[in-house]
């Protein structure tokens, strides 16, 4: 019994004769290339779109494009590996037709055009819509972490910068002391004296240069007037999920087409906290499919009562789970008081009537409270004060209206999990776990767009047929 043999490599072989034969016809990176070749670079915002008359030629930004999205496509996105995916892989040598820039080209494109290339990115979803593929019926909106390139280690605020600036100095001191003793006590014919000095001297200059930078970013904090700042890249910030160590990232949202599961409309925030994307994500959205009214699919992370109310003003109707703090199981739950919109009162467990007593305008709530507090035959199970105040939110009834839809059909939030996570684990996967290889919010944007459309053109291939994805003409 043999094993397969390979053949020779001196063997002379009829290969195809050109390189239109290497990629299949149903190949995706035909999708690619006719995808880019239907966009009108110009109007785009691309730069460098018309040749220029004098100077050596450049490269066309179709091309530059082309590699792009192909690379995102498979998982390569580093301008280096792009360099060499030119010159070895058959559908990047058939993509750009044999060009090969170098990485430094490649990743300026990257770098210049980020505008660009999200505009791009939208352009995909318009051909989809105006094609019939995404209808637009119901919408999953959700969020996601994505490492930024800074370290965790430049992760600082005041207290940490002091701490380390004052152990840098006594450092400082500790070897300015080695110097003087080595000063003091001279012994004639000692040879490791002047290399003593030297190592010395060498330190104390390393650590004179941390303490300029301490102390640059010291003054960078205070200028910024914020708590925490991570420095190499300022616009990223400090997110995890729970009690997990905090890490440089970026908020990646996406809403998600739950007939197509087509991301629709993305973006990329520095806020942690999703409650406050989700009235401009949604007017986002109602831009891009160009409606006068839009249904959503959220989680709790977005049960912002003032954000709903807005929402509710202009069109969009949400239905997420409300997000509710660690309640004392001792007590009455806020639940247990019924509230009666006619009367604007308060009934709770015992019967009595709570009234308004007042507002509380930094958290937009008012207060409802009772007399009947002080001889109450319930009081022990309500409060352990003088006197149990509910508090209602200015935009409560939005609230209560979202999370009766989801008492209404329980189902949509097993619809909303299943359209909108899946998309976030494919992109992480392409992308390498999910870590951006740019610094700033204007690039990573780009590098999320990217990410983007490659899962798009990767599902809508998938789900419709390559077929349906090639541009008429």
């Amino acid at each position: 019994m043999r094993f397969i043999e390979g053949t020779d490599r001196g063997q002379v072989s009829l290969l195809p004769a050109c390189v239109e034969d290497y990629v299949q016809p149903d190949a995706l990176v035909r999708v690619v290339d006719a995808f880019v070749a239907s966009l009108n670079l110009t109007e785009l915002g691309f730069s460098r779109t018309v040749a220029a008359a004098t100077g050596r030629p450049g490269f066309h930004p179709g091309d530059m494009l082309r590699l792009y999205i192909w690379g995102y496509l498979n998982q390569v996105r580093s301008s280096r590996h792009l360099e060499r995916a030119c010159v070895r892989d058959l559908e990047a040598l058939w993509l750009l037709r044999r060009l090969d820039p170098d990485y430094r080209t490649i990743a300026a494109f990257r770098h210049d055009n980020p505008e660009a290339i999200v505009a791009a990115s939208a352009a995909f979803i318009q051909f989809c819509r105006e094609s019939g593929l995404i209808t637009g019926r119901l919408l999953a909106l959700d969020g996601t972490k994505m490492q930024a390139v800074a370290s965790k280690k430049n992760i600082a605020g005041a207290e940490r910068l002091a701490r380390d600036l004052a152990h840098t100095e006594r450092e400082i001191a500790y070897y300015l002391d080695r110097l003087d003793i080595i000063d003091e006590q001279v012994t004639e014919g000692s040879d490791d004296q002047p290399a003593r000095r030297q190592a010395f001297s060498a330190a104390i200059a390393s650590l004179g240069r941390r303490k300029d930078q301490l102390s640059r970013r010291q003054r960078e904090l205070e200028k910024r007037d914020e708590k925490v700042l991570v420095f190499g890249e300022i616009e990223a910030k400090p997110m995890g999920y729970g009690r997990a160590p905090k890490f440089p990232a970026y908020n990646l949202q996406s809403v998600v087409d739950v007939d197509s599961g087509l991301i629709v409309h993305h973006d990329v925030a520095n806020e942690a906290n999703d409650s406050q994307l989700l009235h401009p994500m949604s007017l986002a959205t109602m831009q891009v499919l160009e409606v006068d009214q839009l249904s959503v699919l959220a989680d709790g992370g977005y049960s912002n009562a003032e954000a709903i109310a807005q929402c509710e003003r202009d069109n969009v109707e949400v239905a997420a789970p409300i997000k509710r703090g660690a309640m004392n199981t001792d007590h009455f739950r806020p639940v247990q008081f019924a509230y009666d919109e006619a009367s604007d009162t308060i009934r709770c467990p015992a019967g009595e009537t709570l009234r308004p007593s007042g507002k509380h305008t930094r958290n937009r709530a008012i207060r409802y409270r009772t007399s009947a507090c002080k001889t109450c035959r319930l009081k022990e199970r309500c409060t352990p004060g003088a006197q149990r105040t509910i508090h209602r939110l200015f935009d409560q009834g939005a609230l209560d209206r979202m999370e009766a839809r989801i008492y209404a059909d329980p189902s949509l939030m097993v619809t909303r999990r299943c359209t909108v996570e899946h998309p976030f684990g494919t992109i992480k996967r392409m992308s390498g776990g999910g870590r951006f290889l740019t610094r700033g919010l204007r690039r990573v944007k780009a590098e999320a767009a990217l990410s983007v459309l490659a899962y798009n053109i990767l599902h809508a291939a998938n789900t419709f047929g390559a077929d349906k994805l090639v541009p008429a003409g």
